[in-house]
């Protein structure tokens, strides 16, 4: 099948640093054909320019810089000229596709549907919960169209249940197929859990450090500290040497001689941290999925998670995850404690999940396997690979 996906979060030339969960999804099933149009929002009084660009995915790809306001303005006109761009570049390359595939509902969606109705093709939609919620709240002019979009789609990917559950209750429930599509991430290797001491770890990139809630974090080890003196936390991150400084300062003064800063690591290592952990923590504000949580239960190591967001609604609560509200530091806190005093009833837990095959969604085959299952559902089974 010939796929023309629609992704402002798909590394490119033009920015090459994005996210690798929707390239990392493509390059599971080389048996289709994929073109990517990788969009990138820049000052609205510039026009389109695009560049090619391969990769393993596909030798066809173009990188988009796209003009547009900044804050949604006049959202619909923009994307419809996008959408009038996208159609006359890829019909000048000869390129028809059988799917259009939007990997966000409220942005690249409406481009998808007016694709699918100049082309007659169907189109599908990955649901992104932070985004997608975000701006389907504050967009409500576009309501309607952003509904045709959630229920016209041929098949849904949310990337966790929460989004879905949401999303049906903001713009009414789907009758077509929708199939919970965690994002592939770079290591999936499972492990055996594995007593450790009380030593709790997080990872995420320091540019992302207020997103992903770490200050907060810092704080609550400090006051656990309170009730398991003997507490640590390990941090795996980098790229940013000012959030360093402000976290560094911050450790010191909340949380002395209780954290650690590791630095960036290889993906192997990252996993064998995980596994040396007493569990992995990470409670960030508005996660749409994390990958980073899949990659920390694979090695064996139970979650503080945020609730509502990240995978929360994947695993039964308090079985090798625990969740707490992002925003409320008591509960980080009391999570980090359970994390450790509960650890041995943690870890049994997340290996009988393991042995009964509960993790395998989370890894590169199971994702595989439930992609190509929503695709070959497409028009009734005739959207199959070429």
């Amino acid at each position: 099948m010939r796929i023309l996906h629609l992704s402002a979060d798909y590394p490119d030339p033009l920015q090459p640093a994005k996210t690798r969960a929707v390239s990392n999804l493509l390059a599971l099933v080389p048996e289709h054909e994929h073109r990517v149009i990788s969009l990138n929002r820049v000052d609205w009084r510039l026009g389109i320019e695009a560049t090619d660009f391969a990769d393993e995915a596909g030798p066809a790809h173009r990188a988009v810089a796209y003009g547009a306001p900044p804050k949604g303005l006049f959202m619909r006109r923009f994307l419809m000229r996008l959408a009038e761009w996208a159609a006359a570049d890829c019909e000048a390359a000869g390129f028809r596709p059988d799917l259009v595939h939007a990997h966000k509902l409220s942005v690249e969606g409406l481009v998808a549907l007016e694709l699918s109705r100049r082309w007659g093709a169907p189109f599908a939609v990955s649901i992104q919960g932070d985004s997608d919620l975000a701006i389907t709240g504050v967009k409500r002019g576009l309501r309607p169209l952003h509904t045709r979009v959630w229920k016209e789609a041929a098949a849904a990917f949310p990337f966790a249940p929460w989004a879905r559950d949401r999303l049906d209750a903001r713009l009414g429930t789907r009758e077509e197929r929708t199939i919970l599509l965690p994002c592939p991430g770079p290591a999936d290797a499972v492990m055996a859990p594995a007593a450790a001491p009380p030593v709790i770890v997080t990872a995420f990139h320091f540019a992302s450090a207020g997103r992903k809630n770490a200050a907060a974090l810092i704080r609550a080890l400090g006051r656990a500290a309170e009730s398991v003196p003997e507490i640590r936390l390990d941090v795996i991150g980098g790229g940013d040497p000012a959030a360093f400084a402000r976290l560094s300062a911050l450790a010191r003064a909340a949380a002395p001689g209780r954290v650690r800063f590791l630095g960036a690591l290889p993906h192997a290592e990252v996993q064998r941290r995980f596994n040396a952990a007493c569990g992995f923590a990470l409670v960030s504000k508005r996660e749409s999925y994390g990958m980073v949580f899949a990659e920390a239960l694979l090695a064996g190591a139970p979650c503080l998670i945020p609730r509502g967001w990240g995978i929360d609604g994947y695993l039964e609560e308090g079985s090798a995850v625990i969740s707490a509200d992002p925003g409320n530091e008591a509960e980080i806190s009391a999570g980090l404690v359970r994390l450790v005093r509960e650890q041995a009833a943690l870890k049994a837990r997340l290996a009988e999940i393991g042995a009964a095959g509960g993790l395998e969604r989370f890894r590169r085959g199971a994702i595989a396997a439930a992609y190509r299952e929503g695709l070959e559902g497409i028009s009734g089974g005739k959207a199959r690979a070429a």
